[in-house]
């Protein structure tokens, strides 16, 4: 039998040393050529990002403005019917600022997830029209 640095664990399977392994390693490393820093790119890079941030950061003040807001209708006691309305557009509004800033829904790849979500939302409104229906405008017991 040759003397090799490499041995058999079972019939099929050929392990090699490590000082081998560790010096094919370092040679594939230092074939390949490093990428280089582009500073152009960083710094684009950088700009997008801080934009995409005070997007965020504007769009959470929205959003607690307008919870502000509902509590403020709520806590001063007006009429359910002029409340309750606003209060669902209200958090409708916040809902879809939820999806596109914070779920990054606005992004390009996410439209099977939009199909989804849009799919669910027709859903649930069928869902409450249809309760609304039988429940106060139609008569089911009939």
């Amino acid at each position: 039998m040759t003397k090799s640095n490499e041995h058999y664990v079972t019939e099929h399977v050929k392990v090699r040393d490590v000082e081998t392994t560790e010096t094919h390693t370092q040679a594939v490393h230092t074939t390949h050529a490093e990428p280089r820093f582009n500073k152009a790119k960083f710094e684009f890079d950088k700009r997008n990002r801080t934009a995409e941030m005070r997007q965020q950061v504007t769009t959470f003040g929205i959003m607690i403005f307008l919870t502000f807001i509902a509590f403020g209708m709520v806590a001063a006691g007006l009429d359910k019917a002029i409340v309750l309305p606003i209060l669902v557009l209200l958090a409708f509004i916040q809902v879809i600022l939820q999806f596109f800033y914070f779920m990054h829904m606005k992004h390009d790849g996410h439209n099977v997830a939009k199909l989804f979500m849009i799919s669910g939302i027709f859903l649930a409104l069928s869902f409450v029209v249809m309760a609304l229906y039988l429940t106060w405008l139609g008569d089911p017991l009939k």
